[in-house]
C-alpha cells in the first residue's frame, strides 16, 4: 500500500481509507523489538521470544498419583490379596527400599515409586490388619494404576512453550516445571502520550471557565499497559506551534507516539503539520469508520510509529483498540493482525444510522444458556461521552450501519476486556 503524504479526508467528495486498508498498512509496517532475558519472577505479561524446552524428563521418576500402597500388580491379580507392609515412600525422598513379591509399601502422592512395585492402590481400596503390619487389597490391580511413568508428561528436550505467547500464570507454571529460571522475552515498547488542547486540566485540579477535566490521558495510559506496553506519564501540550513541537520532539524518543486531539479541521488543529515539521510522514489520515474518522498513522524519521487520535474520548478509545493495539502487539512479537471478531446475537433491535460508515459501538456482551453470546449497545450520547463506554466489554461491529438490526439477528463483536484474550485465535 502506498503512503499518503497529503491525504484528504472528512469532507463530502473526499475518499476516506477503508478500515481494512488501514489495518493492512499497519501490518506491513511493524517489526518486533529486540529481546531481553528476565527472571521467571518478572516474566508475567511478557511475550516469549524463544522456545522453552524441558531440562529433564517430567516427571523425573515414576511417580505415585494417589495416597495408598505401592504394590506389584502380579500379587494383586485377584481381589483379597494380603501383603506385608515394609515401609513408607514419602514425597521428596528417594525410594531406596526394594519391595519384593508379597510385600507393599505405604506411599504418598508425588513420591517416587520404590524398586519393585508397578502400581498404586488407593488407601480407600485397602484395609489394615489390627497391628497395621499387613494390608488387604480389596480389588484387583492393573499394572501402571495410579502411576505416572518417568517422562510420561514430557521428555527431556521436548518443547513446552513456543513463541510468541503472552506469559500468563499457566505458562509461568509450565516454564518453571521445565526448569527454566530465566526466559527470553520481547521488550515492552515505550509509548509517549501527548494530549493537546488549552482547555484540558488533569482530574482533581482546579479549572477555569471553558476548561474541562482531561480523561484521555489516564484512559490511554491504562490501555497501553493493558496491551503490554510501558507508557510514559501523559503530558498536556498547549495549542501553539513551538511548545507543541517541543513536546512532540521529546515524545519521538519512544518507539510509539500517541497524540490526542488537534487532528480535525479547526483553526487550532496543529498536530499533523507539527509532526511533519519533525520528519514524520503520514501513511494515512482519515478512516471510514464511526467513531474515530480523523485518526492518522505515520512513521517518524527513526521509524517511530506515530498515531494522531481524535480528541473525543470514545473515538480515542476505539482507535486505540483497533489500531494502536496492533502496533503494540507487533512490537512485542505477536501477530500484527486486526482484532478477532466473535459471533453474537442482538439482544434487542438496533436502529440504522444515516451515516453509512462502519461503526464500532461500545456494547455489553453476556452468555445465555440457550442463545449463546448476546449483545446490546451501551446507552451513549456520541463520541464525546466517556460515560457511555464505562461498563462496556466489547465493541459491536456494524459493517452496514445504515441498516436496522432486528432483535435475534446475527452480530459481530470485538472483545475489549482482558478477561477474554484473542491472541491464541490468530
Amino acid at each position: 500500500m502506498s503512503d499518503c503524504a497529503s491525504p484528504t479526508w472528512g469532507r463530502d467528495g473526499h475518499t476516506l481509507l477503508a478500515v481494512e486498508d488501514a489495518w493492512a498498512s499497519i501490518a506491513e509496517s511493524v517489526v518486533p523489538l529486540e529481546c531481553d532475558e528476565v527472571p521467571l519472577s518478572e516474566a508475567f505479561g511478557r511475550v516469549l521470544a524463544s522456545c522453552v524446552e524441558a531440562e529433564e524428563d517430567c516427571p523425573p521418576f515414576d511417580k505415585a498419583m494417589m495416597d495408598g500402597f505401592a504394590v506389584r500388580s502380579a500379587d494383586c491379580a485377584s481381589p483379597g490379596a494380603t501383603l506385608e507392609i515394609v515401609g513408607l515412600a514419602a514425597a521428596g525422598a528417594p525410594a531406596e527400599i526394594k519391595v519384593s513379591s508379597g510385600q507393599a509399601m505405604r506411599i504418598n502422592t508425588g513420591a517416587p515409586m520404590p524398586p519393585g512395585p508397578d502400581a498404586v492402590v488407593m488407601v480407600e481400596k485397602t484395609a489394615l490388619s489390627s497391628d497395621e503390619k499387613q494390608v488387604r487389597i480389596e480389588g484387583s490391580v492393573a499394572s501402571g494404576k495410579h502411576v505416572e511413568p518417568r517422562g510420561g508428561i514430557r521428555k527431556r528436550g521436548d518443547t513446552v512453550l513456543e513463541p510468541p505467547v503472552r506469559l500468563g500464570p499457566a505458562e509461568i507454571a509450565a516454564a518453571a516445571t521445565a526448569g527454566a529460571g530465566r526466559l527470553s522475552v520481547y521488550r515492552r515498547p515505550g509509548v509517549a502520550i501527548v494530549l493537546t488542547g488549552d482547555e484540558l486540566v488533569p482530574a482533581g485540579e482546579p479549572k477555569r471557565p471553558g476548561q474541562i477535566h482531561e480523561c484521555n490521558g489516564p484512559m490511554l495510559l491504562t490501555l497501553m499497559r493493558q496491551f503490554g506496553a510501558e507508557p510514559l506519564a501523559p503530558v498536556i501540550a498547549p495549542d501553539a506551534p513551538d511548545p507543541l513541537a517541543a513536546h512532540f520532539r521529546t515524545a519521538l524518543a519512544e518507539p510509539v507516539v500517541v497524540a490526542v486531539g488537534g487532528m480535525s479541521m479547526g483553526t487550532l488543529d496543529l498536530v499533523p503539520k507539527t509532526f511533519e515539521s519533525l520528519g514524520v510522514t503520514w501513511k494515512w489520515h482519515g478512516v471510514a469508520m464511526r467513531p474515530g474518522k480523523p485518526v492518522a498513522y505515520g512513521r517518524g524519521p527513526a521509524g517511530q510509529h506515530v498515531f494522531g487520535l481524535p480528541g473525543n474520548p470514545v473515538s480515542a478509545f476505539v482507535c486505540a483498540w483497533l489500531f494502536v493495539r496492533m502496533v503494540i502487539d507487533g512490537l512485542q512479537g505477536l501477530p500484527v493482525v486486526p482484532p478477532v471478531r466473535w459471533r453474537a446475537t442482538l439482544a434487542r433491535a438496533v436502529t440504522g444510522s444515516r451515516d453509512r460508515r462502519p461503526s464500532f459501538v461500545p456494547a455489553r456482551v453476556w452468555p445465555d444458556p440457550e442463545r449463546g453470546l448476546l449483545v446490546e449497545p451501551n446507552a451513549w450520547r456520541g463520541s464525546s461521552d466517556p460515560f457511555g463506554v464505562a461498563g462496556a466489554n466489547a465493541l459491536l461491529v456494524r459493517e452496514k450501519a445504515e441498516e436496522d438490526g432486528p432483535a435475534g439477528s446475527a452480530a459481530e463483536v470485538i472483545w475489549i476486556t482482558p478477561v477474554v484474550s484473542d491472541e491464541r485465535h490468530r
